[in-house]
């Protein structure tokens, strides 16, 4: 693969949207050296999406850097991410929803966070809200990261453990991400519910549990437009937190791992502890969830395997292979 970056455009129906995206994508200012592209992943859209974006893209006189539209028809962002991501022709990927507005000097920090830091599995920037004339509601600032927006961590440098990262304007690797789900599909699609939007989690509790970092630059800026409809107590309740909690049936199994891997690591005392607390926990849990806690971390304790569910079965073979 070049080494160069690709930036990647999911959407449905995106076309009231895309205008500002792709204007502030234009806008990047980017050294000769960096070769780059756009790709926008069409999710199965009913309006003029891919017409808008081709005249968008064309109004900004930049033929010398690569369009290109496909189309996924299969519904939810991660089909159409992870079909975006195989049709990339550079190995450096900037992952920008519709509405994100990226800083003109976005595309060369990521490239340079990724090119310089091979131990970086993904990065993420600040998060700054955008609305119209109506203003942020006075509950919106305990909610800030429910719309992906604010500091991602306290400082710019590597997360700390267990911290993840946004979609959005994630800066990740091709061939990283193509590894993360070569022989462990998502397993979000195995949920009862819609939580194809856990996708960025998912990835990045992956390049936890493989030894990645993930890192934090709070001068990579973006602005995350966000409409008034959006900003109402019933979406923010049932479709950002109810979607979060939805999730969790399959991420707190990652989390698991999380505990029995990560606070172990060359800890033989934590390991040892844990070995004798998980038991109890799991014997006089109050809920079915902290029991299935408490036994998910001992099976990802032990060297061999205990009854548990198919996926954190699965979850500890991909830590192994």
């Amino acid at each position: 693969m070049k080494n160069g970056m690709t930036i990647i455009i999911c959407t449905y129906n995106g076309a009231e949207r895309l205008s500002q995206t792709i204007a502030h994508i234009a806008a990047q200012i980017v050294p000769t050296s960096i070769q780059w592209e756009l790709i926008l992943a069409d999710n199965a859209s009913s309006d003029d999406t891919i017409e808008m974006t081709k005249l968008a893209w064309e109004k900004h006189n930049l033929s010398h850097i690569p369009l290109r539209v496909i189309s996924e028809d299969v519904p939810g962002k991660l089909y159409a991410l992870q079909k975006a991501i195989r049709e990339a022709s550079n190995e450096y990927l900037i992952i920008c929803d519709d509405d994100n507005w990226l800083a003109t000097d976005y595309l060369e920090k990521a490239y340079n966070i990724l090119d310089t830091m091979p131990e970086v599995g993904a990065a993420g920037g600040l998060g700054i809200p955008v609305t119209d004339d109506a203003g942020f509601p006075e509950w919106f600032k305990d909610y800030h990261y429910a719309y992906a927006v604010g500091p991602q961590a306290e400082k710019t440098g590597v997360l700390k453990p267990r911290a993840i990262l946004w979609g959005a304007g994630l800066a990740t690797r091709r061939s990283l991400y193509l590894a993360m789900y070569k022989d462990y599909q998502s397993f979000l699609v195995e949920s009862e519910t819609n939580v194809l939007s856990a996708e960025d989690t998912e990835y990045c509790l992956r390049l936890i549990l493989k030894g990645y970092k993930l890192y934090y630059d709070d001068t990579l800026v973006y602005w995350h437009y966000i409409p008034s409809f959006k900003l109402t107590t019933d979406f923010r309740d049932q479709k950002l937190i109810k979607g979060f909690q939805n999730s969790d049936i399959i991420l707190r199994k990652y989390y698991a791992a999380m505990r029995a891997r990560l606070k172990t690591r060359g800890r033989p005392d934590i390991w040892f502890a844990l070995l004798l607390i998980a038991p109890f926990n799991y014997l006089f849990a109050f809920s079915a969830k902290r029991a299935e806690k408490a036994r998910n971390t001992l099976f990802h304790l032990l060297p061999f395997n205990i009854p548990t569910d198919d996926i954190s079965r699965r979850i500890k073979a991909f830590i192994r292979d």
